[in-house]
């Protein structure tokens, strides 16, 4: 048997790629990033086919993403001792460096894509352990049921892929450091990477979310009259175009009437994109509502129909972080061994999560407007240990004079202990969804950024609230405006304060909230571990050890995150507690 492009033993020639690039993966739409969310457009381009890339193959000079040849990577640092307060007092050290980031940090992105591209893999049914078969009639070879390199149809909308974007080049960081005493620590990451879905729905491009205001205010869109028309949606609805208008039919059935009440436009044109909902003729499979009419093109609402979601790799990330650091060590001295550090920092930038999966941008168009504190973010760190030898025994300064068992007894005692203190992470506090991911909601009145941990007086009540029960739910003013048959569905809740002023409340459809993200720090967390160890010379060279370690000495709980969603009736509500004291003894013998 031959295999083509496959070079036996180098591993070269079996990567597979698209036909004409990474440009490709963009299919009916076009061939550029500026095909994307279109609005709906003609056919500009072929529809996108896999092929192998590589030496080896037909396409020797394509690879899985673009080369990057001026990665530079320099690194240089120096120290200046300047005789302040005295010689070998104070030390000045700085350095400069750029650093390179691989893809998906450690190459996984490449195995990710490379390996579960359409049309290079495909896993049979098992039919498990029937009955025997017939086989007298089987006609050989058997039908292949995926060829290789075979055209995905439009209507298919099954599969998902990943490609990296044609202008991807390697991330860097930018470092710098400058050390006195106190240190200052900052880094910038650039062109860091990300990842987001290309194949999210179009809203704003197309007219859809124009008609979908319409629809959710009870009026009527001549779009979903062309899009729906001669359908029945469901029983009780009626057939759009004879007994009901487009948007009354989707004001009606319970896949959109939901989302259309509480403003999540983007998942009523997912739906249509790609459910089949009541009579569709002909039958399509996974082509959505969309298709039903013929009146729309294929990328009507997504840009590659081929395909479901697409993970777009790119450099959409960055990030920067400034610190300032200090450490006091004190070094064994008479018994006694000590190290403290601290730190004051800030981590800022954007981050679509791009070690792997989908990227979660509130406005995939504005990427950008997500640039806020990073969920790592710690304001305030401090960190301590040390060791402490008591002053007993022989030489020591009480018992100095002692020998014998008595020596023995009040010698070797250690006493060690270590404090941590950490600031809670940044948290968001979440809304409904008014585009693509995380709602963030409306400032309506002074809303305080610093909470406090305030729990029950009656112990028997374990939930803790972050903002002392200051805050209850209502209505959102919004659900007040829906159409009069959409009302019962619209579960939008405001936050108000005790005098019932509302506080917080969900954004419109299609905007960002004025909070932002992350805008409150969580509760954070500290804890006291100790142990106490006794050392006793059996021999010259022979020493037995008790020790005693004691985790979280205090017993004192770590609360978790409050919930955030003003959605929700438990707002504040912190239901969770860990950390508990633990007790270990242990015995060693050296020889």
């Amino acid at each position: 048997m031959k295999v083509p492009y496959l070079l036996s033993a180098t591993g070269k020639g079996f990567t597979p790629g698209l036909v004409g690039g990474n440009a490709a993966i963009f299919g009916y739409s076009g061939r550029s990033i500026g095909d994307w969310m279109s609005g709906g457009t003609p056919q500009k381009g072929e529809l996108t086919q896999t092929t192998l890339i590589g030496p080896g193959t037909n396409n020797p000079k394509q690879g899985i993403w673009p080369s990057d040849k001026n990665n530079v990577a320099p690194a240089v640092g120096f120290a200046w001792s300047p005789k302040w307060w005295g010689q070998d007092k104070t030390t000045i050290r700085g350095g400069y460096q750029i650093a390179y980031q691989l893809p998906g940090n450690s190459l996984s992105w490449i195995d990710v894509d490379a390996g579960n591209l359409p049309g290079f893999f495909y896993e049979p049914t098992d039919l498990g352990n029937g009955t025997f078969r017939d086989f007298a009639n089987m006609t050989i070879p058997l039908e292949v049921k995926q060829k290789p390199f075979e055209v995905i149809p439009i209507t298919q909308r099954a599969q998902a892929t990943a490609i990296f974007d044609p202008n991807y080049v390697t991330p860097y960081v930018l470092t710098s450091n400058v050390t006195l005493d106190i240190r200052y620590i900052g880094t910038r990451g650039m062109k860091l990477a990300g990842s987001y879905n290309l194949n999210d729905a179009d809203i704003r491009n197309n007219g859809l979310f124009q008609a979908l205001e319409v629809t959710r205010a009870g009026g009527n869109a001549p779009v979903f009259d062309r899009m729906l028309n001669g359908l029945n949606l469901g029983t009780g609805i009626g057939v759009v175009g004879r007994d009901v208008t487009g948007s009354e039919a989707l004001r009606r059935h319970a896949s959109f009437r939901t989302d259309i009440a509480n403003g999540n436009f983007v998942a009523v044109a997912r739906t249509l994109s790609t459910t089949n909902i009541g009579t569709v003729q002909p039958p399509l499979t996974n082509a959505g509502l969309l298709r039903s009419s013929g009146l729309f093109p294929p990328n009507f609402i997504v840009t590659n129909p081929q395909f479901a979601n697409i993970t777009y790799r790119t450099n959409s990330d960055s990030s920067n972080y400034h610190s300032l650091q200090t450490q006091l060590t004190l070094r064994p001295t008479r018994g006694i061994q000590y190290q403290a550090t601290y730190t004051w920092s800030r981590s800022l930038g954007v981050d679509s999560n791009g070690s792997g999966g989908l990227g979660v941008f509130r406005d995939l168009l504005n990427r950008n407007g997500d640039y806020s504190l990073l969920s790592s973010n710690r304001s305030h760190d401090f960190r301590s240990y040390g060791t402490f030898e008591l002053p007993f025994g022989p030489g020591k300064l009480l018992g100095g004079n002692t020998s014998g068992l008595a020596a023995r007894v009040i010698e070797g005692w250690k006493v060690g202990t270590i404090v941590n203190m950490t600031s809670g992470a940044p948290l968001n506090i979440v809304g409904m969804t008014t585009l693509y991911n995380l709602g963030t909601p409306d400032v309506v009145s002074t809303f305080p950024r610093e909470g406090g941990v305030v729990w029950p007086a009656n112990p028997a009540d374990a939930f803790g609230n972050f903002f002392g029960q200051q805050y209850k739910r209502v209505q959102d003013p919004a659900c007040g405006s829906v159409a009069s048959n959409l009302t019962q569905w619209c579960t939008l809740n405001a936050l108000a304060d005790a005098n019932g002023n509302v506080v917080l409340r969900n954004a419109a459809p299609g905007q960002l909230g004025t909070l932002g993200l992350r805008p409150i720090e969580g509760p954070g967390s500290w804890s006291f571990d100790a142990n106490v160890q006794k050392s006793i010379r059996v021999h010259e060279s022979r020493n037995l050890t008790f020790r005693l370690d004691a985790s979280n000495v205090f017993n004192h709980p770590t609360p978790g995150n409050p919930n955030l969603s003003i959605n929700a009736g438990t707002f504040g509500q912190i239901t969770t507690k860990t950390g508990q004291r633990s007790l270990q003894a242990l015995v060693r013998f050296d020889f």
